[in-house]
């Protein structure tokens, strides 16, 4: 584990031994990679994610980590209507016990991450109020207050405009160094993962590929885990992927 924030032996996930949703999956994630994970619905993805958090029990196989996951799921609703700082504040929970409050340097912690993040003028604003595009923000916020080293995204753009989908992306890329993390985020956009993942977990149901971003979004990796046409094409000296919808 010297070299490494977490490895997974042998892990499959799921709910039933006799339907599991991901093979054995043997992994392992360097400290400041961009894990992006691609797969087709419900193959697995947010199972894995809860998998490697702890909150799912494995089916069998191991999770190995000597650092700390936090998650930001791709929705959160609450039946009280917390403030922004509030719902920031909650990342505190697990280091606080049950019956403390959150000290004047937890505070100031979450207004900083509220700052870094653009939120800064809406601090007492109530999370209902806000755009979807904010709500990921300040979800990311409360991940970040928890003062994690892993920080695991559930399809963190999946509701969200163009505009805010590159916003998203574009802070996930610039924390890595301004916090020295390591993320591992779910997407159906390969266009987002050859964007800022340095690795990828392209997970099919009996066969998974695991490695550098460089080597596996390829036309024909992508073209068979999604059964549909992709082109790698170059547009102002960006290289993106495109799904083929319609082909003669």
């Amino acid at each position: 584990m010297t070299s490494s924030i977490l490895v997974s032996q042998d892990l499959v996930c799921g709910y039933r031994h006799d339907r599991p949703l991901t093979p054995a999956l043997n992994l392992t994630i360097q400290k400041n990679d961009i894990v992006a994970i691609l797969g087709v619905n419900g193959q697995g993805k947010s199972t894995l994610l809860n998998t490697l958090l702890g909150t799912i029990k494995p089916l069998s196989g191991h999770v190995l980590t000597d650092y700390s996951l936090s998650f930001v799921p791709q929705h959160f609703n609450s039946t009280y209507d917390y403030t922004v700082l509030e719902i920031v504040l909650m990342g505190c929970a697990n280091r606080l016990g049950l019956f403390n409050k959150p000290t004047s340097n937890d505070v100031a912690f979450a207004k900083q991450n509220l700052i870094l993040l653009g939120l800064e003028n809406g601090i007492d604003k109530p999370f209902s109020q806000l755009s979807g595009g904010q709500k990921q923000l300040v979800l990311i916020a409360r991940a970040l207050t928890a003062k994690c080293q892993l920080l695991l995204l559930d399809e963190p753009t999946s509701a969200l405009d163009l505009h805010n989908q590159k916003r998203v992306l574009h802070i996930l890329h610039n924390l890595v160094k301004e916090r020295d993390l390591t993320i591992m985020f779910s997407t159906h956009d390969p266009a987002q993962a050859i964007t800022i993942a340095t690795t990828v977990l392209l997970l099919g149901r009996e066969h998974y590929m695991f490695g550098p971003a460089e080597r596996l979004l390829t036309e024909a990796n992508l073209s068979r885990l999604y059964q549909i046409a992709m082109k790698k094409i170059n547009v102002a000296n960006t290289h993106t992927i495109i799904p083929l919808y319609w082909t003669p």
